[in-house]
């Protein structure tokens, strides 16, 4: 999994922060593997570039939103669909696939907008416009967009940037954009849906929307992506610690 699925859970995370009784906490999000889970809390270790990685423990809620991601292909991708990009930005703003995600109905409208995500740029929105390759495998793809602000990008060029928020709070800045996004051959193209805490077994990949409970003593979790052991070459064990 990479890092552009981590954004399952921020605009998911806006909408448990009051019921829960977060909303003066940030939330962070962290890419980590599971060690274990005992049905009640995860034991994670980080992903760390070099070196050994660092063992932290996440608690989840009833609130607590889960994703799986199974493998897919650009041939699946239909015109309104809701589809997530990790993108290079080349010369000109052209933009360039490095990994798809294909929401199902039930996460539509998750992190919609356009936004830095790490090294990489993230742009979420509903399909409006496919053309694919003569072997319908690769090809580009037009996302249709809500963002918070239109920034100046150049002469002659503004881009319409941030994440979108709910109509009743979007600011009088508020704007609407299209991105055409070239997915070249080979780039990894995968489903998001829904799923529960069966998909917390030892060995998955999470990334993990988290903040501090209200007591400032524990750190919860408002939602985690999985991707399961045996997607990314750990065989799967009990999930007992």
């Amino acid at each position: 999994m990479t890092s552009a699925i981590r954004f399952f859970l921020f605009s998911c995370a806006a909408l448990f922060l009051a019921a829960q009784g977060f909303a003066a906490e940030p939330v962070v999000r962290i890419k980590a593997r599971l060690t274990a889970f005992d049905g009640k809390a995860m034991q994670l270790v980080t992903l760390p570039a070099k070196g050994a990685g660092e063992d932290f423990t996440v608690e989840v809620t009833d609130q607590t939103r889960y994703a799986g991601i199974a493998p897919s292909s650009f041939s699946t991708i239909k015109t309104g669909d809701y589809v997530g990009a990790a993108v290079s930005e080349g010369r000109g703003g052209a933009l360039r696939a490095q990994d798809v995600y294909i929401y199902a109905d039930p996460l539509r409208g998750t992190g919609e907008g356009r936004f830095p995500e790490g090294e990489r740029l993230l742009v979420n929105g509903t399909v409006t416009a496919i053309n694919p390759s003569a072997d319908g495998q690769n090809g580009s793809i037009t996302l249709h967009y809500r963002g918070a602000v239109l920034n100046n990008a150049g002469p002659n060029r503004t881009v319409c940037e941030g994440r979108a928020l709910p109509p009743a709070y979007a600011s009088v800045l508020a704007c609407e954009a299209d991105a055409g996004i070239e997915v070249k051959a080979g780039t990894r193209i995968s489903a998001l849906n829904p799923g529960d805490k069966d998909l917390l077994q030892p060995g998955a990949l999470v990334t993990v929307s988290m903040t501090k409970a209200e007591d400032g003593k524990k750190t919860v979790a408002l939602g985690v992506v999985v991707e399961p052991p045996a997607q990314n070459g750990v065989e799967k064990r009990s999930s007992s610690p």
